[in-house]
């Protein structure tokens, strides 16, 4: 508040203002000493006394998480931290170090969190007086009191220091402090909900593009036993053994796989692009990094940890929580409105009417000014607020019991979903054996002419459909872990 300005502009300055002698300037400065003295000592132990007005908060007992699809194919034991490395591939582990230390969402998260707590520390500094230095100087032409046209310079010229203070004697202050505290847990737990998302597109993405780079692989292997077949069925249609019929179904099946290939490298191509955004960098400069390697699906029980803890480690349920406690201590702070709010602001430093005198002892001032304001004749807006607070509250709180059952949910649907590929990725792996032993006799018999070419097209076909399922199923198995361990919502590493 500016005091300064108040204290000029009660009257005109001149010289003559300021007569008393330096001495009794220095008397008038230890009496405003003592007076603050008593005023700390009468206002102080109201302050350790006062009571904040509204709600108080208290966490909501979460509810016991009964697995319900927790089965032979997971385990109690803890996993890692930085979950991706069970998968035992060094370069999904180097993208993951890498997306977790330059990926921008996460980047933007940190930006936020510091925000918070600069937001926080602000509130906290309320507890305390606020002090600024001000310096001002004027200069006018005015009118003599009274009716003349005669008119006077006046110069005024201040430096001091202006302090305000709100005592908290209704908790207005400490709940907004309050306030800002949950949301910097807020802010925190939105970071590491970006970490676990970031780290779980990664892995996600990484396991798309490996099973697309095998599915690329079976259909050009399976493009040059076509093209053998074909070659196959021209030499014996032209030696009148097999029909006209013969050479176009080869033919057109050889064209069927042609076209998927193109499809499968524009797959490739946009997981590629993704992981490149993931890690903070341009579309494309990961492609020497990503080149094709076998990747192993994951078949051993997964280790999960005690499942207990899912709903206190979800970052959107901590998040969920620490808006409805934010939330809270908003109610309290409407609620604080409802009562007076006193506060005290001053000055001390030196007013002069002459610039030449700023600073010596007989320009010394200062000015204690206690204040009480209560909206008394205002209960209408005050009330509206109040309301309006509840109803954010209750709305935060229905926020917060909708992220505990999503997490139920999600964690659920995850673990039904590994169980399922998992058992799935067996019989593929079956079916895949068998369509290679089947094709396999099926080219011998054809060769010494004890089958149609119908029969060794269809198992031809059978095989690339095999081995184009197995290379979706161990995809289909992995990218079911990383919705585990998303779903668990554990440390990102």
């Amino acid at each position: 508040m500016n005091k300064i300005a108040s204290l000029t502009s009660l009257h005109v300055m001149n010289d003559e203002d300021f007569g008393p002698p330096a001495q009794h300037q220095c008397r008038s400065f230890r009496h405003a000493a003592r007076a603050m003295r008593v005023f700390a000592g009468a206002v102080l132990p109201a302050i350790l006394a006062a009571c904040a007005v509204g709600p108080n908060y208290h966490r909501p007992q979460t509810p016991t998480v009964e697995p319900r699809n927790v089965n032979a194919h997971f385990t109690a034991a803890a996993p890692n931290a930085a979950w991706w490395q069970q998968f035992g591939d060094p370069v999904l582990g180097r993208l993951e170090a890498r997306a977790l230390a330059d990926n921008l969402d996460v980047h933007i998260a940190i930006a936020r969190v510091r925000s918070a707590r600069a937001a926080f520390s602000e509130a906290q500094y309320n507890y305390a007086p606020h002090v600024t230095l001000d310096g001002s100087y004027s200069r006018s032409k005015e009118q003599f009191p009274g009716f003349t046209t005669s008119r006077l310079d006046t110069t005024s010229s201040s430096v001091g220091f202006d302090a305000s203070w709100e005592i908290d004697l209704f908790g207005h202050v400490r709940r907004q402090a309050a306030a800002a505290g949950a949301a910097v847990g807020a802010e925190q737990a939105s970071l590491a909900d970006a970490q676990v998302t970031v780290a779980a597109e990664v892995a996600r993405n990484y396991f798309e593009l490996r099973g697309t780079q095998r599915q690329i692989v079976v259909a050009r292997d399976n493009l040059q036993n076509e093209r053998a077949a074909l070659h196959l069925t021209q030499v014996r249609y032209e030696a009148g053994r097999v029909t006209e019929l013969d050479t176009d179904s080869a033919q057109a099946r050889l064209k069927a796989t042609e076209a998927t290939v193109p499809l499968l490298e524009a797959a490739e191509k946009r997981y590629g692009y993704r992981l490149a955004v993931l890690l903070g960098v341009s579309p494309g400069s990961l492609d020497a990094e990503l080149s094709a390697v076998p990747v192993q699906a994951m078949t051993a029980p997964l280790p999960i940890g005690d499942v207990s803890a899912l709903l206190r480690t979800r970052p959107d349920v901590r998040i969920a929580e620490r808006n409805l406690a934010a939330a809270t201590e908003r109610v309290g702070v409407a609620t604080a409105d409802l009562f007076p709010r006193v506060s005290f602001t001053g000055f001390v430093g030196f007013l002069a009417g002459d610039t030449s005198q700023l600073g010596k002892a007989a320009s010394r001032a200062w000015l204690i000014n206690p204040a009480v304001s209560w909206p008394a004749l205002d209960y209408g807006s005050v009330h509206a607020r109040l309301r309006a607070a509840k109803a954010e509250a209750d709305g935060a709180l229905s926020a917060y019991q909708k992220a505990v059952l999503t997490a139920l949910e999600d964690f659920e649907d995850a673990c039904v979903g590994y169980s399922t590929q998992e058992t799935r990725l067996v019989s593929v792996i079956e079916q895949a054996q068998a369509s290679r032993r089947a094709e396999q006799l099926a080219e011998i018999q054809y060769r010494e002419g004890s089958i149609n070419f119908v029969v060794l097209l269809d198992a031809q076909r059978t095989l690339l459909q095999a081995e184009d399922e197995l290379a979706r199923a161990e995809t289909a198995a992995n990218t079911g872990a990383v919705a585990v361990y998303k779903a668990l919502g554990g440390p990102a590493g």
